[in-house]
């Protein structure tokens, strides 16, 4: 307890003492870090849209328009049959006209005329959520287009393929750019440490002589790694909900974006931030004031 009230006390001490020093050290950190935690912001969201608009993902089973009206709830049932839908719904030609002419509403006139049967009839499939996989889809698909009754088979899967695979791009980038950030922080403030060492090596050399171990000598310095750590994160993470409350009242108000919901990083996010900020800082600190005190 004693040794830790030293400690604290000392880093305070050349806290104050190299004030200008110490506070553009924590702004350097915290840039640093606030690029990985805006990306990985905007990486988690992303990620969590692509598994959203991925498990609403459904088939459209078109059906070939001479099929027989008493066949429809046959197929019906043999859909529902079919292991991981969770909802089949038919839709008749003068259904789907109805839904094509409100999608047309301010261009009704490109549908005048025409006859309310021209589209063929079809299944529209819901996957259950709980066993969701494209690949099962896929298989799906390609089993059901061999059905005598079928005409095709569609489903969103290549746009979901491209953004899954954006995705996982994404996520490479975010844990490279987390390394080589989270090391320049961690460079930053180990060197920042040593000129303070340098500037106060006589008098650590007089600690030596007086029976001062290292771990005694290094637990300032470590402390103040760990406060700039510490401080930059927090400071950044506060950065970013900053920008995730702006950006999400703007994307509640825009039209292109209704249904897309941002979610701030979760906890476990934070802390691991956090965590590998301050185990940076405080690590490579140790390894600079090792290898001087082994000089």
């Amino acid at each position: 307890m004693h040794n830790l009230t030293h400690f604290i006390q000392r880093a305070v001490s050349d806290f104050r003492q190299n004030l200008p020093t110490q506070l553009m050290t924590t702004v350097v950190v915290c840039l640093s870090i606030l690029i990985f935690t805006f990306f990985s912001f905007i990486y988690y969201n992303l990620q969590r849209t692509v598994e959203r608009f991925g498990s609403e993902l459904g088939l459209v089973v078109f059906l070939k328009a001479d099929i027989q009206e008493s066949k429809i709830p046959i197929l019906h049932q043999r859909l529902l049959d079919l292991p991981g839908i969770e909802h089949v719904k038919y839709v008749s030609p003068e259904e789907a006209f109805e839904r094509l002419e409100a999608y047309f509403e301010d261009a009704k006139g490109l549908l005048e005329g025409a006859d309310q049967h021209f589209l063929p009839p079809s299944f529209e499939l819901q996957i259950d959520r709980a066993i969701f996989n494209l690949e099962r889809i896929q298989s799906l698909a390609a089993e059901l287009e061999k059905w005598n009754e079928v005409a095709q088979v569609q489903y969103g899967k290549s746009w979901v393929d491209r953004l899954s695979a954006f995705v996982v791009v994404g996520k490479k980038v975010i844990w490279v750019s987390a390394v080589l950030l989270l090391a320049t922080a961690a460079f930053v403030v180990s060197n920042t440490i040593k000129l303070a060492l340098y500037a106060r090596q006589e008098e650590i050399s007089i600690m030596r002589l007086v029976g001062a171990t290292n771990g005694f000598i290094q637990g300032p310095f470590l402390l103040e790694a760990l406060f700039q750590g510490l401080v930059g994160s927090l400071l950044s993470i506060g950065l970013v909900f900053l920008c995730y409350s702006y950006f999400k009242g703007i994307v509640a108000q825009t039209e292109l974006m209704r249904g897309v919901e941002l979610i701030f990083l979760p906890p476990s996010y934070v802390i691991s931030i956090v965590a590998s900020s301050v185990v940076f800082c405080v690590c490579w600190t140790f390894l600079a004031i090792r290898r001087f005190l082994l000089v």
